[in-house]
């Protein structure tokens, strides 16, 4: 692998830019035809983007959309879609694609902690994100079907009467913060706000007004959920609910995803700014 063949980094620390020029040479390896666990020589055809698991091959929605705004830049030596459109190719009649599948036998990975196998809800984030890499509208038109069954398939299972969407905290891949008894979850909810609010831009894309009038409603109206049931004015934070729609007094991490989806108005941002400048706080 020729460091040459990606986008340099200009930074006054050599060891940084060392570590990111080796990072390219680390992912060759980690291309595997799912069939023979084999590391792939030709990446570009059908191996896919997998890091062993328990001797297992598993492709993990969450890894496989936060790794694509990495390989975006990789003057294409890495496809940063193929392991999305595995997932796509995986969506059941109701519109579920669920969050781990062995790509071995092709089955979806339940577990009891995530009995509906759900992942952090970010597609239209991450074809967003392609688009504006790659100006690739015809991928827009062909993906935006599965991601409205999608979305249509969260608020069947998850939507509650709140307006909020309860999840697993599996789901959120953050089991190590103290959020016992969480029901409604910040970082979710946040991260369904994002998917809408794309949702409603790649209808703007696509010139369909009708499109991006639903996704900016479910966008807007998961933001006025979120500021109203979850925002602390005392604590200056986010908080996920109980299942009775009280606040938990733990403050973690997750109480952040909102910058994310553009949810706190000038006022809040800079009391969640406040917490990252003086850790003491939380």
């Amino acid at each position: 692998m020729n460091k040459r063949d990606f986008p340099k980094v200009h930074f006054y620390d050599q060891d940084f830019v060392d570590i990111y020029d080796k990072t390219w040479s680390w992912l060759q390896d980690f291309w595997r035809d799912p069939k023979t666990n084999a590391i792939a020589e030709d990446k570009i055809n059908s191996e896919l983007f997998l890091f062993p698991q328990n001797d297992e091959l598993v492709i993990d929605q969450f890894e496989s959309i936060f790794s694509s705004f990495f390989l975006v830049y990789s003057n294409r030596n890495f496809p940063a879609n193929q392991n999305l459109d595995y997932l796509y190719s995986k969506q059941e009649e109701s519109g579920a694609i669920r969050w781990r599948y062995n790509t071995k036998t092709g089955e979806p990975i339940i577990s009891k902690e995530n009995t509906e196998g759900v992942g952090m809800p970010l597609f239209a984030w991450v074809e967003y994100n392609l688009f504006h890499k790659s100006a690739n509208k015809k991928r827009i038109k062909e993906v935006m079907p599965i991601m409205q069954k999608y979305m249509t398939w969260l608020e069947k299972t998850f939507k509650c009467e709140n307006g909020l969407f309860y999840s697993p905290l599996a789901a959120t891949t953050m089991t190590n913060s103290p959020r016992q008894g969480a029901k409604f979850l910040v970082d979710f909810n946040s991260a369904l706000a994002v998917n809408a609010l794309y949702m409603s831009a790649m209808g703007d894309i696509l010139n369909d007004k009708d499109l991006s009038f639903i996704y900016k409603r479910m966008y807007f109206s998961l933001k006025t959920r979120i500021n109203s049931l979850m925002w602390n004015q005392e604590t200056g934070f986010y908080h996920d609910l109980d299942e009775n729609g009280e606040k938990l007094p733990v403050k973690t991490i997750a109480g952040f995803w909102p910058m994310l989806a553009e949810i706190p108005n000038e006022d809040k941002a800079d009391k969640l700014v406040e917490h990252l400048v003086n850790p003491n706080t939380f």
